[in-house]
């Protein structure tokens, strides 16, 4: 029913009910109003719920249009509940009208390497996404097929002195950075390698020492920044190196250096580069009581020896 014919209708009553003021039927005409009533009301909330679910449409019809996730959880990773990867599902998922469900999928099937026939039936189907409108949705096919064609053309492939490759899926992703997964490929097979436990939540810097024995790795949350270094082929890890410099300088210059629950350190890195092939420096800008006060200073670290340096910028 329009609201035209509503208000006609409702007109209609109000005439009605002077008409009936005058009869001693009126108790009836009341009852006949009430009923109308009833209807006028249902038929305005099912115009209102109509017109609401319309809008609601049109609105997330236009969110879809571009893929922006903040954070992955393990749900979103698997598009549904399985206990098993399934590529054949993410092989379907490549059609789906949803971008970010065909942005999962795409860097979903990097994992299907090991399997030949998986991994030839992705190959066949990314390809036509290279052409995609979405530029996101591009550069994941691109990397997709980078690995899967084995490539490994893509700078976000670092190749290692072992010979063994590593990378993370799901690059840039996030304005904070990339998934907070390490892969790894050695002798033609892929595996992953470490993940990182919260407040670790992205990677934004893979950065090798120059002889590519050793890996320096960047995370962050929204609100603090984590480095630390691996020797990915024996499996060795330096402390988080960001915090390790926060408690060193607090201690040498007796700032009171409080460990949060939550592992989040208010505290920066910047400038971060080897400096020959076993030490790592970086410029650390240090929170103190609750960010009260922010300590600029020069850290590095010798892996080899374990021992690390932090040293006050002078203004």
């Amino acid at each position: 029913m329009k609201k035209e014919e509503l208000y006609r209708e409702f007109g209609a009553i109000d005439e009605n009910l002077i008409e009936a003021a005058g009869h001693s039927g009126i108790e009836k005409k009341k009852k006949r109003i009430s009923k109308k009533w009833v209807i006028l009301v249902a038929c305005l909330i099912l115009y209102s719920s109509t017109s609401t679910v319309l809008l609601a449409r049109g609105y997330y019809k236009n969110q879809n249009t571009e893929p922006y996730i903040r954070y992955l959880t393990a749900e979103d990773m698997e598009l549904a509940p399985v206990t098993q990867y399934d590529a054949e599902k993410f092989l379907q998922a490549l059609k789906s009208d949803n971008n970010e469900y065909v942005y999962i999928a795409i860097n979903r099937l990097v994992e299907c390497f090991n399997d030949p026939k998986q991994r030839e039936k992705a190959l066949k189907e990314l390809q036509p996404l290279l052409a995609n409108d979405n530029q996101k949705i591009a550069d994941a096919a691109a990397f997709a097929i980078d690995i899967l064609s084995q490539s490994y053309l893509s700078p976000y492939i670092h190749k290692l002195a072992d010979g063994s490759m590593i990378f993370t899926l799901f690059n840039n992703y996030s304005d904070y950075g990339s998934q907070n997964v390490l892969w790894r490929i050695k002798d033609n097979v892929l595996e992953q390698y470490l993940s990182f436990s919260t407040p670790s939540m992205y990677i934004t810097e893979i950065i090798p020492s120059p002889n590519q024995k050793l890996v320096a790795i960047v995370t962050c949350s929204n609100k603090s920044e984590f480095v630390q270094i691996i020797n990915v082929e024996e499996g060795m890890f330096s402390p988080e190196l960001v915090e390790s410099a926060r408690v060193k300088y607090g201690a040498q210059k007796q700032l009171d250096t409080w460990i949060r629950t939550d592992h989040e350190n208010y505290s920066y890195a910047n400038n971060i580069a080897w400096k020959d092939n076993d030490t790592l420096e970086f410029e650390g800008s240090l929170a103190y009581q609750n960010t009260e006060i922010i300590e600029n200073v020069t850290v590095a670290y010798r892996f080899s020896k374990k021992a690390i340096e932090v040293n006050e910028i002078s203004s």
